[in-house]
């Protein structure tokens, strides 16, 4: 008898055949739970339905038609070194439609609108707090479109998550803060004149490649998103617009859930308009381009991401300056409810963007959380450890940030 077999031998008298699938069977089923976990904790609803197609395609098929509406009520305290402030965190209330007409071919529609009624009642209780929400919108359109969904892809238009946030989103999952060192939400907006946020007015595909084959059977599908814009208007300029926008994502995945992507987004300046805007530091187009990978596992998540930044950020005062940046988040699960949270945001002027002044973006975070349901019910605490100095006229540091929030979402 070869030595192989005298293994195997072994092993199914020491292992016993039952022990060993149900063993099996239950690490599948953590493992499932913890995609589902991350799958909810994004942002995106089209990126997390884009992932149930790619992991379960034949349970896809079969969903019923889906009416719904819900509300996330996110309320959030913060305390710095001179001031503090109640009011919202995303709070938001939408509905959205999912709708198949003939076998693997949906229609879709989705409507939220984000709410700033808790900053309103931290302005009535504390005049002088530590945000300017008096000038916030108390309703405003946070997402909006329309599309069809195919075999192997989306179709969409109208303001969605970006391209570009296809990347961003490996770690931008801190409660209330992150997102500034990718790039996403950019020149003090939501990210949506530039694309690279909440998209405006965007043509938007999602395309899912075949499953590989062979040696390669070990990765999902590839995935790569295609994005156009028509011109937006540029913020902190007197009306002057990008001529358009265009963006591209691609991500490979792993079965064993390392992911990694690149995105680049465009949006090109007629020349002629630059001359009357360079008091405010722009001297060319808008580019963002972000590398970034995720991974993780039953009671662990890690992402990264590096940025390279040209006419894409401002200081608070809104001077344009080109960058580099950084940004990390993980969180480790402590015990059933409780999670250690913690991560990064960095970003500086590249060489000779003097018009930045000391501007620096340099913070950490470390926190906890207490859930409920997953992420999408919870309590939770950090401390925003802050170096940074975010203005091009002053040289003073922010100061740490304290923070104590709830999350709770409602769908029916």
């Amino acid at each position: 008898m070869r030595i192989p077999a005298l293994i195997s031998f072994f092993l199914l008298c020491v292992v016993p055949p039952s022990f060993a699938l149900e063993e099996s069977i239950q690490q599948e089923i953590e493992n499932e739970a913890s995609r589902d976990r991350e799958k909810e904790a994004s942002e995106d609803p089209l990126a997390q339905r884009q992932t149930e197609k790619i992991d379960n395609p034949v349970l896809h098929e079969i969903m019923p038609n889906k009416f719904s509406a819900y509300v996330s009520m996110r309320l959030r305290h913060r305390e710095t070194k001179t001031k503090s402030f109640l009011g919202d965190a995303g709070s938001r209330i939408g509905m959205h439609a999912e709708i198949q007409t003939i076998p693997e071919y949906w229609l879709l529609g989705r409507l939220e609108l984000g709410l700033n009624l808790f900053d309103k009642l931290g302005l009535i209780l504390d005049p002088g707090g530590l945000d300017n929400s008096g000038d916030k919108e108390d309703i405003f359109l946070r997402l909006g479109y329309v599309g069809v969904e195919v075999p192997y892809g989306f179709l969409t238009y109208g303001k969605n998550w970006s391209t570009y946030y296809q990347v961003a989103s490996f770690t931008d999952r801190f409660q209330g803060t992150g997102g500034t060192a990718s790039g996403t939400f950019n020149a003090g907006t939501d990210g949506g004149p530039s694309g690279t946020g909440r998209a405006d007015n965007v043509w938007q595909t999602r395309i899912n490649i075949v499953q590989p084959k062979g040696p390669f059977s070990i990765y999902k599908p590839f995935t790569v998103n295609i994005q156009y814009q028509t011109g937006q208007k540029i913020p902190h300029t007197s009306g002057i617009r990008y001529i358009s926008a265009a963006g591209l994502s691609a991500i490979l995945e792993r079965k064993d859930n390392l992911k990694v992507g690149v995105a680049v987004n465009y949006a090109p300046i007629h020349k002629g308009d630059l001359d009357g805007i360079t008091s405010s530091g722009l001297d060319g187009d808008d580019l963002a381009v972000l590398i970034g990978a995720q991974w993780f596992g039953n009671k662990w998540y890690a992402g990264m991401t590096f940025s390279w930044l040209d006419n894409h950020m401002t200081t608070e005062d809104g001077i344009y300056f080109d960058a580099w940046g950084t940004e990390g988040y993980g969180h480790y699960q402590l015990s059933e409810k409780f999670w250690l949270v913690g991560g990064w945001n960095y970003l500086e002027p590249r060489s000779g963007e003097s018009q930045a002044g000391e501007y620096i973006l340099r913070y950490g975070v470390l926190g906890i959380r207490y859930t409920f349901k997953d992420f999408e019910r919870m309590i939770y605490a950090n401390i925003r450890f802050d170096k940074s100095i975010l203005t091009s006229s002053e040289n003073s540091t922010v100061g740490n940030v304290y923070t104590i929030g709830v999350r709770w979402d409602f769908d029916w």
